[in-house]
């Protein structure tokens, strides 16, 4: 816990329900609008400190919608951003686990619907994830139990969508299966995971020499996978065999460059 969020909790602690329900509201616009946790819990310290010094309740004193507030306190704040983009790339990362393993279980490789389905349920879930599950374990999600019971239920569904894929009863969603040696399925599972990884580095790298380092590791990492797949040949066997030449020429170049920027 950060030493503003320390302070700002004492003060919650004693302050009125409503004044409580307040800040809450405050603390998730704030969330909103990307506001980093540090810089979040330092205004929010001060604003609930100016508001007790001048014997006040937030409605008397601030006079304003927090959403209102929480825009206007914020334009000044740290930042962070694409939270969004990270969060929904852990849970890919998740769930591309949860593929490989049934493949090993299974035996084989299995195209589906049911997983493009499960990529997209990915996407709905995070606002749920976010407005109710985090929020709850923050000690301030009250009020998002209903957010946080529809991200279980899309959580359970897209887990189930992965694990019978293959089986009769999403049959009508199945497209193809590919009968793979151990060593080609050890190789799949590999460059998912690292696909997955180098996703969650690029959206959360803030250096853009380093972004294309891993653009570089997921392009070769998607070749890869696609490669066993009898899937866009002609690019999969470009990438496997000729583009990891060129990547390890700019992936070099990318590391000269920031190891020079650091020696400034």
């Amino acid at each position: 816990m950060t030493q503003f969020k320390e302070k700002y909790t004492k003060l919650y602690e004693n302050l009125s329900d409503d004044d409580q329900i307040a800040f809450d509201s405050l603390n998730q616009e704030f969330d909103k609008n990307h506001v980093a946790q540090e810089a979040k819990y330092k205004k929010l310290y001060e604003l609930v400190r100016n508001m007790i010094d001048n014997n006040q309740n937030y409605i008397d004193y601030y006079n304003q919608k927090t959403r209102v507030l929480a825009k206007n306190e914020s334009k000044e704040l740290e930042k962070i951003r694409g939270n969004f983009w990270i969060d929904v790339t852990i849970l890919l990362f998740y769930f591309a686990v949860l593929y490989i393993a049934m493949t090993f279980f299974i035996g084989e490789i299995v195209l589906s619907y049911s997983v493009v389905l499960a990529l997209l349920l990915i996407f709905v879930m995070v606002p749920f994830m976010n407005h109710g599950i985090k929020h709850q374990a923050s000690g301030r999600g009250s009020h998002k139990t209903g957010a946080s019971i529809i991200f279980l239920l899309l959580f359970v569904i897209t887990n189930c969508l992965i694990i019978f894929m293959s089986s009769s009863f999403l049959q009508v969603l199945f497209i193809d299966s590919f009968d793979v040696s151990l060593v080609d399925s050890l190789l799949f599972g590999l460059f998912i995971i690292i696909a997955a990884a180098a996703l969650y580095f690029i959206l959360s790298s803030s250096e853009w020499s380093t972004k294309i380092i891993f653009i570089i590791i997921l392009i070769y990492s998607l070749g890869r996978i696609l490669y066993p797949l009898d899937v866009l040949n002609g690019l999969a066997t470009f990438i496997v065999k000729y583009f990891m030449y060129i990547g390890l020429v700019i992936i070099v170049l990318m590391q000269l460059y920031r190891s020079r920027k650091k020696n400034r």
